[in-house]
């Protein structure tokens, strides 16, 4: 977001120190999207977004048995997401984890491409300028 919102600005600003709204953006393996959720303050964390989307809440009706999506290290471990691993405080990841995470990071990057696709897409990503004032905006 280009301005802060007049209404609740804090629970917009990020850890990156901008102001943004959060989404979820779930793309397959060739970076089409397949399902977009933009709700959130940019203050939440991601695994906040992920844990009360309508995607996890109504897991039943987006997924078949054995399906989930991967993400990242901040998102929790559930029966559809498998999420990297996180390197423990004071620990070093054993060699398998090592080698999951590595596997991972290649397809994180189809869904980092994906992103990037849209906001060259769509330049009025780069930054909402719009004036977010009241619940309606």
């Amino acid at each position: 977001m280009a301005f802060a919102p007049t209404q609740n600005s804090e629970d917009y600003f990020t850890r990156k120190g901008n102001y943004a709204i959060k989404g979820l953006f779930i793309c397959d393996d060739t970076a089409k999207i397949t399902l977009v959720e933009m709700v959130w303050p940019g203050s939440i964390h991601n695994n906040q977004v992920w844990s009360n989307s309508d995607v996890y809440l109504s897991k039943e009706k987006y997924f078949s048995n054995k399906e989930y999506l991967l993400g990242d290290s901040a998102f929790s471990a559930s029966s559809v997401m498998v999420p990297a691993f996180k390197k423990g405080q004071n620990a070093n990841l054993s060699e398998d984890r090592k080698y999951f995470n590595t596997k991972l990071e290649k397809v994180q990057i189809k869904s980092k491409h994906c992103i990037a696709l849209l906001k060259a897409r769509f330049q009025c990503l780069q930054g909402h300028r719009w004036v977010i004032s009241n619940k309606h905006d």
